[in-house]
């Protein structure tokens, strides 16, 4: 066998086996022992992106999956790619350019502007994909997509036309976020709600041929300017009477009317409600009930136009200020009270987003929503935890029209074109058209807004695969690999991509895209808190892989990861797994020169040839294959990792490699090689089991042990359960011998026992099997307890005087101190503890005789003291049993 470095390095087999896995094409599909295809799509990263520890848990949590399968026999399929990221990009590279040269994308031109992005996603943005490299991803990168490629850009343009000539895309006037740096659309995602200090602006507002007003508050008094009615509750009596009268706007004074709507809280605020349909979405639902008209008052940069002329050209913040001061000249402003809120900005610009009403391009998705809800409800897709189809529900039965345009170059540019300067013919196409289909001319233009990068991703799980190009789809082998089978993602993108993948592929495919969605954890620092830049809290994942190594990380994420919601990263957490990954390599070191013993054969000896320990081991290993599956099978690595770590750590090193030294280090060499060949077989077995997680100190090790014809780990078959080696008698066995051996050892630390010192014991318990299995066993307790001779006796036998005791549940453990300790100084220390646990009962006894207490006292409060008498009475009691067993009564 090679030698083995003594310290594992991480450093040093890192990058050497993945490069063997991508030169052995070990990513790449190939038909197993099952019948079934496994595919993984995954999530696109931006193509803007650094590696974080989102990233590294959600690619983890796939590369677990995909070797896991793969070992099992499934022909699997991992997909990677890239999302184009039509706002981070565009603003990346319009700062960039403005930084170096000055101009702006308007100065270049739309085509010169694209030609840059295109060269600095070409230089700059496979970054991410290289750092994923590093966490050991296992996907086949020949499949890689990126969003902007010949296919996806055909599958884009294949569902527009689809969806647009069944009149489901359609152009129109309706509220969407604007961003005023951006100048563009930006869906809810790109929407970071702040807390801001702002206020609540009290204001009166005069009823046409009344002395009455109405005192309506506001956090945005500048938006009066585009208010279109004044609301109340039908059901409030203190203003039911004055629905259908006209209410007048101060400043501008124009007259709107009041109206009734549910909407209106009678319980909060004034109860009065001004309506700007134009930007509030609430107003809009309000103002489309009540066929409101809309005015916006904004301008694209942000700034108030000409409907508001007194304050036009100015910012909102600029503008709020001297409506606000003319509100108050005018006699109009009732009071100010200070108001902390949520403002929504947007994730790229910073700026507060403002709520406009646009003409853009809609997806009506009504139907699909139907048909994505059904499918959960039937079985097609299901969420692991379950728990999250509640948000998926909330989402798809209560639909809003999509707003699929945004006002960018980058990205793929909307489908749609248009018959000269009146547009008097629109018309959708696959492909680029050379004349108008309805009257041949040539002057057409093409829209020049570009798709939300949510429609593209939307059918990415289509796009990877080829769809709908039959060429690519057969070279890809679509029709094996679709539909999906597991998406891994976070519970943040629920709304934005599922759903959106279930509406439009079940769309365009009548199937739902994958079958199960398995929603993982955000990551927190290890007091709970978001990770940011500002804070000052970002655990960067490349640099802890260059301090612990990358099982460390990916054992960490994996055993913190199941159905929980979010994962305190502690990197403490990761130097203890470090510690365990270490272990394993050391366990092995230890053990490898004896594994010589079995010779090339990998499998066990005969059954008749198994000692007790061979049997235990054996049957806790098919114990801990059935759990893993089990767990990894639904989604709960972390009951995968914990019962991997425990089989590992306690089972196998600390106890049966403990055992195997009596007889690897003795004389009988049938034991000798029996013994090697449950060891090697059992160590196989764990780097299997562990592969899916630790996927590169299994790899390495694996070299070390497998025979001359076998190949890489990778592609070696998972364990599985084996009902023959089931023996749940021997488990109950071992575990009673060690709980027996950590009680003897207990009690030599209590009595400063040295470790080396052979003691006696004597043991009582009524179990005739169990006795035997002691007298059995009398060779483990000798090397484990140090245990030089030892009595069973039945459970109504005298006890031995002037000796420590300890009771299990099944056994009395005895040992004799007499010749081992000073026991008058034992009996003095005894006698002090009992005079301190006097002192504290009574404290306890004399709340309980203190009627003033028992009278005022909660009953919770005097059940803690009633407990705590009890205890101290028991403690008392054992203090007292033990002095008479030292003092030899």
């Amino acid at each position: 066998m090679q030698e083995i470095e003594k310290n594992y390095s991480p450093k040093d087999i890192e990058q050497k086996w993945y490069d063997t896995w991508l030169d052995q094409k070990c990513f790449t599909p190939v038909k197993g022992k099952k019948k079934e295809s496994f595919t993984i799509i995954m999530p696109p990263p931006n193509v803007t992106g650094i590696l974080h520890m989102g990233h590294a848990l959600d690619a983890t949590t796939q590369d677990i999956l995909t070797r896991y399968k793969r070992m099992q026999g499934f022909e699997t399929l991992w997909v990677p790619g890239q999302d184009h990221a039509g706002i981070a990009t565009q603003a990346k590279v319009e700062e960039l350019i403005y930084k170096e040269e000055g101009k702006t994308k308007l100065d270049l031109g739309r085509d010169e502007f694209l030609k840059r992005v295109w060269a600095w996603k070409e230089k700059y943005g496979g970054t991410i994909l290289e750092q994923q490299k590093k966490l050991g991803v296992s996907c086949d990168w020949d499949y890689f997509a990126f969003t902007m490629d010949e296919i996806p850009n055909e599958a884009v343009r294949k569902v527009f036309v689809t969806l647009f000539n069944e009149g489901l895309i359609y152009q129109s006037d309706y509220i969407i976020n604007w961003d005023p740096v951006l100048q563009s659309a930006i869906s809810d995602a790109e929407v970071d709600h702040k807390e801001v200090q702002g206020h609540f602006y009290h204001i009166h507002y005069k009823i046409k041929d009344s002395d009455d007003v109405l005192e309506v508050a506001t956090t945005r008094p500048e938006t009066l300017f585009g208010d279109t009615a004044v609301a109340v509750n039908a059901q409030d009596q203190r203003f039911a009477h004055l629905i259908g009268k006209k209410a007048i706007i101060p400043i501008c004074q124009r007259e709107v009317p009041i109206i009734g709507d549910e909407h209106v809280d009678m319980e909060k605020g004034t109860g009065c409600l001004k309506v700007t349909p134009g930007h509030d979405f609430n107003d809009f639902e309000i103002g489309q009930r009540h066929k409101l008209p809309i005015i916006n008052i904004l301008n694209k940069d942000g700034t108030l136009n000409h409907h508001a002329s007194m304050v036009e050209g100015k910012s909102c913040a600029e503008a709020r200020s001297l409506v606000v001061k003319h509100l108050e000249e005018i006699g109009q402003l009732v009071k100010v009270i200070p108001h902390v809120h949520q403002v929504g900005h947007g994730s790229r610009s910073d700026e507060i987003v403002e709520p406009m009403v646009s003409k853009q391009w809609f997806l009506n998705i009504d139907k699909m929503a139907n048909q994505s809800v059904e499918m959960v409800e039937n079985g097609d897709m299901t969420f692991f935890p379950k728990g999250w189809e509640n948000t998926y529900f909330s989402y798809l039965r209560n639909p809003r029209p999509w707003c699929i345009s945004r006002q960018l170059w980058w990205g793929h540019q909307i489908p749609v074109y248009y018959c000269g300067e009146n547009k008097k013919h629109v018309w959708a196409s696959e492909l680029d058209p050379e004349e108008c289909p309805d009257c041949g001319a040539t002057n057409f233009t093409q829209d020049p807004d570009v798709l939300d990068t949510w429609f593209s991703s939307g059918i990415w799980p289509l796009s990877t695969l080829g769809w709908p190009n039959k060429k690519a789809m057969q070279e890809k082998k679509f029709d094996t690999f679709y539909p999906t089978t597991t998406l891994v993602t976070g519970f943040d993108i629920i709304f934005f991509w599922v759903a959106r993948m279930m509406m439009m592929c079940s769309k365009m495919t009548k199937q739902s895209p994958f079958k199960h969605t398995y929603i993982h954890a955000i990551v927190r620092d290890k007091n709970g808190v978001k990770m940011s830049k500002s804070l000052g809290n970002i655990i960067d994942p490349l640099d802890i892989i260059d301090q612990y190594g990358c099982d460390a990380l990916r054992f960490t994420l994996a055993a913190s990861s199941g159905y929980n919601r979010n994962i305190n990263l502690d990197p403490e957490k990761i130097e203890g797994y470090r510690n365990f990954i270490n272990k394993i390599w050391n366990v092995f070191r230890f053990i490898a020169p004896n594994l010589e013993l079995a010779g090339q054969a990998n499998t066990l000896p005969a059954a008749r040839d198994f000692d007790l320990q061979d049997r235990w081991i054996l049957a806790e290993l098919n114990q801990l294959t059935k759990i893993m599956s089990e767990s990894i099978d639904e989604y709960r690595f972390d009951d995968a990792s914990s019962a991997l770590y425990s089989f590992v750590y306690d089972k196998f090193c600390s106890w049966y490699v403990e055992m195997s030294k009596n007889i690897l280090y003795g004389e009988d060499q049938v034991k000798k090689v029996n013994r090697a060949k449950v060891l090697k077989y059992c160590f196989r077995q764990i780097l299997k089991l562990i592969h899916p997680i630790t996927p590169f100190i299994s790899e390495e090790l694996w070299s070390h042990l497998k025979s001359e014809n076998e190949g890489l780990l990778i592609s070696q078959e998972y364990p599985e359960y084996d009902l023959a080696l089931e023996d749940k008698k021997v488990i109950e066995q071992m575990n009673k011998l060690i709980e027996m051996v950590v009680s003897v050892r207990n009690m030599r630390a209590e009595f400063q026992l040295s470790p080396k010192d052979e003691i006696s014991v004597e043991l009582f318990c009524d179990s005739h099997e169990l006795a035997k299995f002691y007298f059995d066993s009398r060779y483990d307790l000798k090397s484990l307890a140090r245990i030089k001779a030892g009595k069973v006796k039945p459970k109504n036998a005298d006890r031995p005087k002037k000796s420590a005791s300890f009771a299990t549940a099944h056994t009395e453990i005895y040992i004799p101190l007499a010749g081992l300790v000073d026991l008058d100084q034992q009996v003095q220390k005894i006698r002090k503890e009992m005079e301190k646990t006097q002192v504290e009962y009574s404290k306890v006894a004399g709340k309980l005789n203190n009627e003033q207490f028992m009278g005022k006292a909660p009953e919770n409060v005097v059940e803690e003291v009633r407990a705590k008498a009890a205890d101290f009475q028991a403690k008392l009691s054992a203090l007292e049993t033990s002095l008479k067993n030292m003092q030899g009564e």
